[in-house]
């Protein structure tokens, strides 16, 4: 018996993979679509205080995206590729490229016309998903505190976006109020995709753990925030949070029934356990937390334009719609930080010194493929008035 047990030990103990934490990289998030049109959104707002750049429509944008993936190909292969770099010596950079560019034009052309195709056809989606989205926002369930913002960032990177953030698909919440879970979900995977394991984890799982009342009995109580989901991951002495395939999400919701019950037998089949989290109160200690290759989840109340944007939310376009005023269901969303842009010089002012990138769960149609940029001011008048979060350990079966 006693050997017996010794062997379930040892069997046990072997299926775990290890613990990860947060691993920073040289991350070529340059090369990214999704951040060329954000940064092309930057350089066209507001028209009448940048001078000499046309506003351009979204599929000018989007070739300006390729060229600049082209680019950023191109030199990660300099880097990479020890033969081209040396026939690169004998020739000027300016010949060496243009051989290059002619070589991938046609490539990069195919992409980016179906990138504009996918695109088109996913905004037209999310289009007409608007008040499916708009009546699944809620009240963050968290306590309420008095968060004074730090005025002064010790180091403001001019552009910066979480290693591997981008490697993770979009996803789409439908029509329940999960965003919390998306977001938690997201921050997870993006640590796992950092440490070499891409695992698609189950939200439909994690909203379930979220909300410690609702676990055995229905309930009708909309929405939850991560802390609850974390928690419960923590007081598990074994790998909770399952694979997409074992617990599937269902976008569409049940009546008095907000997560599920009973899950299957199959949600039971864990494979990642949150091991550390920690709150993140101000926004600058998000941008610190950004710049150490860690997303941190948000949430906001939302504007009007925060709804209908190509992947700019500013302030100065929420007061000028609505005037400033929240709709009905503007309760509040949760989304993931993963990224940083500095703002022009032309726009601090009314929007501050930076942006920060999210990724929201909404779907590609939503801003610049599911990403957008939030100024700073925006930020600061939406923000959800109590504590952010950070996961910063993780253990895999």
């Amino acid at each position: 018996m006693i050997f017996k047990f010794f062997l379930s030990v040892l069997f046990s103990t072997s299926l775990w993979a290890g613990s990860f934490g947060i691993v920073k990289g040289s991350y070529q998030f340059q090369s990214h679509s999704e951040y060329q049109a954000i940064l092309n959104q930057l350089k066209t707002f507001p028209e009448s205080t940048v001078p000499n750049i046309p506003q351009m429509s979204r599929g000018q944008q989007m070739v300006e995206a390729a060229k600049a993936k082209n680019r950023a190909i191109l030199a990660q292969r300099n880097q990479n590729e020890e033969k081209k770099v040396q026939e690169s010596k004998d020739m000027s950079d300016l010949d060496f490229l243009k051989k290059e560019d002619k070589k991938n034009r046609e490539s990069w052309k195919k992409e980016v016309q179906s990138q504009l195709k996918e695109w088109k056809r996913e905004q037209e989606v999310f289009l007409g998903r608007l008040k499916m989205y708009q009546q699944n926002t809620f009240e963050i369930p968290v306590k309420k505190e008095v968060i004074i913002e730090k005025k002064i960032v010790e180091y403001l990177p001019q552009a910066h976006v979480v290693n591997k953030a981008f490697e993770i698909d979009i996803r789409d919440q439908a029509a329940r109020p999960t965003c919390s879970a998306f977001a938690g979900i997201r921050a997870v995977e993006i640590l796992l995709v950092q440490n070499n394991q891409k695992i698609d984890l189950s939200e439909q799982y994690f909203y379930w753990a979220s909300k410690p009342n609702c676990q055995t009995l229905p309930c009708a109580e909309k929405g939850s925030w991560v802390y609850g989901a974390f928690r419960f991951s923590q007081q598990q002495t074994y790998a909770d949070i399952p694979h997409e395939e074992s617990c599937v999400y269902q976008g569409k919701g049940l009546e008095k029934n907000e997560t599920q019950i009973p899950l299957s037998e199959q949600c039971q089949q864990g494979r990642v356990k949150v091991e550390t989290f920690e709150e993140v109160k101000t926004l600058s200690d998000v941008i610190e937390k950004i710049k150490k290759d860690t997303p941190v989840i948000l949430a906001a109340r939302l504007s009007e334009n925060f709804y209908k944007n190509n992947g700019l939310v500013t302030l100065a376009e929420a007061e000028k719609s609505n005037s400033g005023k929240l709709d009905e269901h503007a309760l509040g969303h949760a989304f993931l930080a993963v990224g940083i842009l500095g703002l022009p010089d032309s726009i601090k002012i009314q929007e501050g010194d930076y942006c920060l990138i999210v990724a929201n769960s909404w779907g590609k149609g939503w801003g610049a493929g599911g990403y957008s940029c939030l100024t700073e001011k925006w930020l600061t008048k939406f923000r959800q008035p109590a504590a952010f979060a950070a996961v910063t350990k993780i253990s895999v079966k």
